[in-house]
């Protein structure tokens, strides 16, 4: 049994995970959105970078004569298995600094809506 007099501190101990979670939950879609710009941006820089594109391309399966099963490894199977190749594939070094640029601007964008929202959030909350 927990005494009375620790009471209210387990009460404020309860409490706090939402005070902090509060503000990352004002904006949460925002945030993911502004991963998924991130990782473009890092893709971009990448592609400016090295000065093309790599793409995975799924091909076709192709069969294969597979030996031996999955737990018994005994016996003969026909196998398909999908492949996957990168290849390289040009890029136009202007049309990707534009694009950069823009998701540049989305990203300072999004990060004064998270601002903005958390603060809200937080002030609503006080």
């Amino acid at each position: 049994m927990v005494p009375f007099r620790h009471l209210p501190a387990l009460i404020l101990l309860a409490a706090l995970p939402a005070c902090v979670d509060s503000g990352a939950s004002c904006a949460r879609e925002e945030m993911r959105e502004l991963r998924t710009v991130d990782k473009l941006i890092e893709d971009t820089q990448a592609a400016i970078a090295r000065g093309y594109r790599t793409e995975r391309d799924q091909t076709g399966g192709s069969f294969n004569f597979c030996l031996g099963g999955g737990g018994s490894h005994v016996g003969a199977a026909l196998c398909t298995d999908p492949s996957t190749r990168t290849r390289p594939v040009a890029i136009d070094l202007t049309a990707e600094e534009r694009k950069l640029k823009a998701l540049e601007a989305r990203r300072m964008a999004l990060r004064s809506t998270i601002n903005a929202r958390t603060a809200q959030c937080t002030a609503g909350g006080a």
